[in-house]
Protein backbone atom coordinates (compact mmCIF):
# COMPACT_ATOMS: atom_id res chain seq x y z
CA UNK A 1 0.00 0.00 0.00
CA UNK A 2 1.17 3.39 -0.98
CA UNK A 3 1.84 5.68 1.81
CA UNK A 4 0.83 9.32 0.78
CA UNK A 5 2.95 12.60 2.23
CA UNK A 6 0.58 15.44 2.24
CA UNK A 7 2.21 18.33 4.45
CA UNK A 8 5.72 19.61 5.17
CA UNK A 9 7.39 17.71 7.66
CA UNK A 10 10.65 19.01 9.83
CA UNK A 11 13.53 16.23 8.40
CA UNK A 12 14.84 16.55 12.09
CA UNK A 13 11.97 15.63 13.68
CA UNK A 14 10.52 13.04 11.12
CA UNK A 15 14.07 10.65 12.04
CA UNK A 16 13.59 11.72 15.78
CA UNK A 17 10.53 9.75 15.52
CA UNK A 18 12.01 6.70 13.34
CA UNK A 19 14.56 6.33 15.95
CA UNK A 20 12.58 6.55 18.71
CA UNK A 21 9.91 3.80 16.81
CA UNK A 22 13.12 1.18 16.68
CA UNK A 23 13.74 1.81 20.25
CA UNK A 24 10.42 1.39 21.58
CA UNK A 25 9.18 -1.54 19.46
CA UNK A 26 4.94 -2.45 19.80
CA UNK A 27 2.74 -4.26 20.22
CA UNK A 28 4.10 -5.18 23.75
CA UNK A 29 4.66 -8.50 25.46
CA UNK A 30 4.18 -9.56 28.91
CA UNK A 31 2.10 -7.36 31.94
CA UNK A 32 2.01 -4.62 29.19
CA UNK A 33 0.94 -6.52 26.33
CA UNK A 34 -2.13 -7.58 28.83
CA UNK A 35 -2.91 -3.69 29.24
CA UNK A 36 -2.23 -2.69 26.06
CA UNK A 37 -5.21 -5.22 24.51
CA UNK A 38 -7.28 -3.88 27.40
CA UNK A 39 -6.70 -0.14 26.52
CA UNK A 40 -8.15 -0.96 22.91
CA UNK A 41 -11.14 -3.23 24.00
CA UNK A 42 -12.23 0.45 25.37
CA UNK A 43 -11.50 2.05 22.70
CA UNK A 44 -13.01 -0.27 20.47
CA UNK A 45 -16.14 -0.47 22.93
CA UNK A 46 -16.16 3.29 22.51
CA UNK A 47 -15.77 3.57 18.71
CA UNK A 48 -18.32 1.10 17.58
CA UNK A 49 -17.01 0.72 14.61
CA UNK A 50 -19.80 -0.14 12.14
CA UNK A 51 -19.24 -1.92 7.97
CA UNK A 52 -19.81 1.54 6.47
CA UNK A 53 -18.02 3.34 9.52
CA UNK A 54 -15.41 5.70 8.10
CA UNK A 55 -12.20 5.64 10.56
CA UNK A 56 -8.99 8.03 10.73
CA UNK A 57 -6.42 7.17 13.68
CA UNK A 58 -4.00 9.53 14.07
CA UNK A 59 -0.70 8.44 15.82
CA UNK A 60 -1.10 5.03 14.03
CA UNK A 61 2.28 3.73 14.45
CA UNK A 62 3.05 0.13 13.20
CA UNK A 63 -0.79 -0.79 12.70
CA UNK A 64 -0.81 -2.55 15.89
CA UNK A 65 -4.23 -1.14 16.84
CA UNK A 66 -5.60 -0.10 13.51
CA UNK A 67 -5.49 -3.65 12.62
CA UNK A 68 -8.08 -5.02 15.19
CA UNK A 69 -10.51 -2.37 14.41
CA UNK A 70 -13.31 -4.04 12.89
CA UNK A 71 -14.43 -3.78 9.08
CA UNK A 72 -14.95 -0.18 8.14
CA UNK A 73 -16.08 1.43 4.83
CA UNK A 74 -13.01 3.37 5.28
CA UNK A 75 -9.84 2.82 7.69
CA UNK A 76 -7.11 5.45 7.65
CA UNK A 77 -4.23 5.85 9.87
CA UNK A 78 -1.23 8.54 9.75
CA UNK A 79 1.66 9.23 11.52
CA UNK A 80 4.93 11.51 11.67
CA UNK A 81 7.20 8.31 11.31
CA UNK A 82 7.52 6.87 7.67
CA UNK A 83 9.61 3.65 8.98
CA UNK A 84 6.49 3.03 11.04
CA UNK A 85 3.86 3.36 8.57
CA UNK A 86 5.94 1.05 6.33
CA UNK A 87 5.42 -1.42 9.14
CA UNK A 88 1.85 -0.70 9.10
CA UNK A 89 1.54 -1.12 5.37
CA UNK A 90 3.12 -4.57 5.33
CA UNK A 91 1.17 -5.65 8.81
CA UNK A 92 -2.52 -5.13 6.39
CA UNK A 93 -0.85 -6.40 3.01
CA UNK A 94 -0.02 -9.49 5.01
CA UNK A 95 -3.70 -9.71 6.55
CA UNK A 96 -5.25 -9.08 3.40
CA UNK A 97 -6.71 -6.01 5.16
CA UNK A 98 -7.46 -2.53 3.33
CA UNK A 99 -5.75 0.69 4.50
CA UNK A 100 -4.73 4.12 3.59
CA UNK A 101 -1.27 5.38 5.25
CA UNK A 102 -0.06 9.31 5.53
CA UNK A 103 2.28 10.53 6.72
CA UNK A 104 1.92 14.02 8.23
CA UNK A 105 2.81 16.16 11.58
CA UNK A 106 -0.51 16.05 13.35
CA UNK A 107 0.34 19.77 14.66
CA UNK A 108 0.00 21.40 11.32
CA UNK A 109 -4.05 21.42 10.17
CA UNK A 110 -4.85 18.04 8.75
CA UNK A 111 -5.78 17.72 4.90
CA UNK A 112 -9.34 15.96 5.61
CA UNK A 113 -12.41 17.56 5.24
CA UNK A 114 -14.60 18.47 8.01
CA UNK A 115 -17.15 15.08 8.48
CA UNK A 116 -14.90 13.37 6.69
CA UNK A 117 -14.37 10.94 9.30
CA UNK A 118 -17.63 9.29 11.49
CA UNK A 119 -14.75 8.19 14.25
CA UNK A 120 -10.98 9.57 15.18
CA UNK A 121 -9.14 8.07 17.01
CA UNK A 122 -5.80 9.40 18.56
CA UNK A 123 -3.96 6.80 21.25
CA UNK A 124 -0.95 7.19 23.19
CA UNK A 125 -0.06 10.11 20.42
CA UNK A 126 -0.23 13.02 22.58
CA UNK A 127 2.38 12.86 25.06
CA UNK A 128 4.69 12.48 21.90
CA UNK A 129 4.55 15.57 20.49
CA UNK A 130 5.77 19.06 20.68
CA UNK A 131 2.24 20.88 21.31
CA UNK A 132 -0.48 18.58 21.98
CA UNK A 133 -3.49 21.69 21.83
CA UNK A 134 -2.38 21.59 18.15
CA UNK A 135 -3.23 17.97 17.74
CA UNK A 136 -6.73 18.45 19.50
CA UNK A 137 -7.73 21.55 17.58
CA UNK A 138 -6.69 20.09 13.97
CA UNK A 139 -8.84 17.13 15.25
CA UNK A 140 -11.73 19.65 15.92
CA UNK A 141 -11.76 21.44 13.14
CA UNK A 142 -12.13 17.97 10.39
CA UNK A 143 -14.87 16.76 13.18
CA UNK A 144 -18.32 17.27 13.46
CA UNK A 145 -20.79 17.13 16.03
CA UNK A 146 -21.53 13.81 15.66
CA UNK A 147 -18.19 12.69 15.22
CA UNK A 148 -16.89 9.94 17.75
CA UNK A 149 -13.49 11.46 19.09
CA UNK A 150 -11.49 8.84 21.28
CA UNK A 151 -8.85 10.12 23.01
CA UNK A 152 -6.04 8.29 25.09
CA UNK A 153 -3.13 9.06 26.98
CA UNK A 154 -0.51 7.24 29.70
CA UNK A 155 -0.89 8.52 33.12
CA UNK A 156 2.70 8.96 34.05
CA UNK A 157 3.24 9.19 37.46
CA UNK A 158 1.45 6.22 38.08
CA UNK A 159 3.69 4.67 35.20
CA UNK A 160 6.46 5.82 36.62
CA UNK A 161 5.92 4.71 40.14
CA UNK A 162 5.12 1.15 38.94
CA UNK A 163 8.01 0.94 36.79
CA UNK A 164 10.65 1.73 39.70
CA UNK A 165 8.72 -0.36 41.74
CA UNK A 166 9.07 -3.81 39.30
CA UNK A 167 13.09 -2.21 39.23
CA UNK A 168 13.72 -1.93 42.84
CA UNK A 169 12.71 -5.77 42.89
CA UNK A 170 14.71 -6.97 39.79
CA UNK A 171 11.24 -7.25 37.75
CA UNK A 172 11.11 -4.33 35.36
CA UNK A 173 12.98 -6.13 32.36
CA UNK A 174 10.74 -9.43 33.14
CA UNK A 175 7.43 -7.47 33.54
CA UNK A 176 8.18 -4.55 30.80
CA UNK A 177 10.59 -5.37 28.40
CA UNK A 178 12.25 -2.59 26.49
CA UNK A 179 10.65 -0.17 29.23
CA UNK A 180 12.91 2.67 30.58
CA UNK A 181 12.51 2.77 34.78
CA UNK A 182 11.95 6.67 34.38
CA UNK A 183 9.64 8.51 31.78
CA UNK A 184 10.40 8.01 28.66
CA UNK A 185 12.47 9.27 26.42
CA UNK A 186 10.11 9.31 23.42
CA UNK A 187 7.31 11.13 25.37
CA UNK A 188 7.87 14.69 25.08
CA UNK A 189 4.59 15.46 27.65
CA UNK A 190 3.72 14.72 31.28
CA UNK A 191 0.39 13.52 31.33
CA UNK A 192 -2.27 13.33 33.97
CA UNK A 193 -6.39 12.61 33.66
CA UNK A 194 -6.59 17.10 34.66
CA UNK A 195 -4.36 17.48 31.97
CA UNK A 196 -5.78 15.78 28.96
CA UNK A 197 -9.20 17.66 30.32
CA UNK A 198 -7.70 21.30 30.41
CA UNK A 199 -6.66 20.85 27.17
CA UNK A 200 -10.09 19.45 25.78
CA UNK A 201 -11.75 22.73 27.52
CA UNK A 202 -13.49 25.17 25.05
CA UNK A 203 -13.07 22.38 22.24
CA UNK A 204 -14.64 19.23 23.40
CA UNK A 205 -17.21 17.52 26.12
CA UNK A 206 -16.69 14.28 27.68
CA UNK A 207 -19.38 11.51 26.68
CA UNK A 208 -17.34 8.82 28.26
CA UNK A 209 -14.14 7.94 30.11
CA UNK A 210 -12.53 5.08 31.83
CA UNK A 211 -8.96 4.57 33.46
CA UNK A 212 -7.43 0.96 32.41
CA UNK A 213 -5.27 -0.70 34.75
CA UNK A 214 -4.55 2.57 36.81
CA UNK A 215 -2.07 3.45 34.08
CA UNK A 216 -4.36 4.97 30.59
CA UNK A 217 -7.45 7.49 30.01
CA UNK A 218 -9.69 6.15 27.86
CA UNK A 219 -12.14 9.14 26.83
CA UNK A 220 -14.82 9.51 24.13
CA UNK A 221 -15.25 12.74 23.03
CA UNK A 222 -17.85 15.30 21.21
CA UNK A 223 -17.31 18.56 19.74
CA UNK A 224 -18.66 21.63 21.95
CA UNK A 225 -21.09 22.40 19.72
Amino acid sequence: MAIKQVNALDEKLTKWNDLMYSKYPTPYTGLAGIIEKARAKTIFKYANIKPESTVLEIGCEGGNLLINAPQAGRLVGADISKSALEDASKLFNNQNRNAEFILLDAQIPLPFQQGEFDIIICSEMLEHVHDPFAVLKNIYEISTNETKIIVTVPLERFNILIKKLFNSIGLLKHLLPNFSENQCEWHLQFFSKSRLLDLCKNLYFVEKSKIVFANHFVTLLRREK
